[in-house]
């Protein structure tokens, strides 16, 4: 790393960097500025995957991508610890890929509950819930019926999400958007009309749910917004977008964005009204549903 020695007289300057400030001065002023009171830096990273089943880590502004492991539907814990993947197996690792532990059989869509104690996601067309130590696990949809009639009976459970307080979990059911308590009872509709719905995300606020569906009459999906009670459905997106996924302060949204004729998905990031939409990943690169951690401390 190249060394600049700066002379600084009467001068102080601050760089703000993903809400971080650091002071620089050519020595300490005082014992707040001492080595020792120093606080440990908050770096937050968007996990991503690629088409090949492999996980990958990067910066929120898109630089530092770093390869860490394999797996499907890689998602963060909300503290940041923890990243749980989905495919043959549903595991967790840390951030950089250690410490692989298989939780329990394939499943997608993993998703950890706010506090990082239970994981739901989806297998075989329904819904389950573990402990994240592999304990207790608990189915909380039924799956379809083959041999049903066409109607509920054949409906495919997936997508599963949490709330922001953990006593909720929002789910798709062929195209619909439902709502059940955690232990999966008390499942209702919140969406149900003639398109086909998915990826639904509640707000940071649990005030509204961001979700992705074909409703714009495009032959595409792109990502909309409603109200937690499934009203005043709006468009954030007018192109092919999907996968929404909220930053820990809710203040943006990463997903992923494949517009037709171009190659390759890739990783945008938007505010959370849909303004100031720019891309991410390197367009060489096939990058797809991401999910933004809070910083680990580290």
């Amino acid at each position: 790393m190249r060394k600049v020695k700066v002379a600084l007289r009467h001068v102080v300057v601050g760089v703000a960097l993903s809400g971080l400030i650091v002071g620089c001065g050519s020595e300490p002023s005082g014992p707040d500025q001492s080595p020792h009171s120093e606080q440990p830096r908050r770096t937050e990273k968007v996990v991503f995957q690629d088409g090949w089943q492999s996980i990958f880590v990067m910066n929120p502004d898109g630089t530092d991508v770093v390869r860490i492991g394999e797996g499907n539907h890689p998602s963060f814990s909300p503290d940041g610890s923890k990243i749980v993947v989905g495919g043959t197996a549903i595991s967790t690792m840390d951030p950089d890929g250690s410490d692989v532990r298989r939780i329990t059989d394939g499943g997608y869509g993993p998703k950890f509950s706010p506090d990082g104690s239970r994981i739901a996601f989806a297998r075989g067309g329904a819904i389950y819930a573990i402990n994240s130590d592999g304990s207790d696990l608990k189915q909380l949809t039924a799956p379809p019926d083959p041999t049903a009639p066409p109607g509920p009976g054949q409906a495919s459970s997936q997508n599963p999400a949490f709330s922001p307080d953990g006593s909720k979990i929002l789910f798709t059911r062929t195209g619909a958007i439902w709502v059940m308590a955690a232990d999966g009872t008390h499942a209702r509709q919140l969406l149900a009309d003639p398109f086909w719905n998915s990826d639904p995300a509640f707000t940071p606020d649990a005030t509204k749910i961001v979700f992705t569906s074909n409703r714009g009459g495009k032959n595409r999906s792109e990502i909309y917004v409603m109200n937690a009670n499934g009203a005043d459905v709006r468009p954030l997106t007018d192109d092919a977008t999907v996968h929404p996924a909220f930053s820990p302060d809710g203040s943006k949204i990463v997903y992923t964005r494949n517009p037709a004729p171009e190659p390759g998905a890739q990783i945008w990031v938007m505010n959370s009204d849909g303004s100031n939409a720019r891309q991410l990943t390197d367009p060489k690169q096939t990058a797809q549903l991401p999910s933004w951690g809070a910083g680990t401390g580290r």
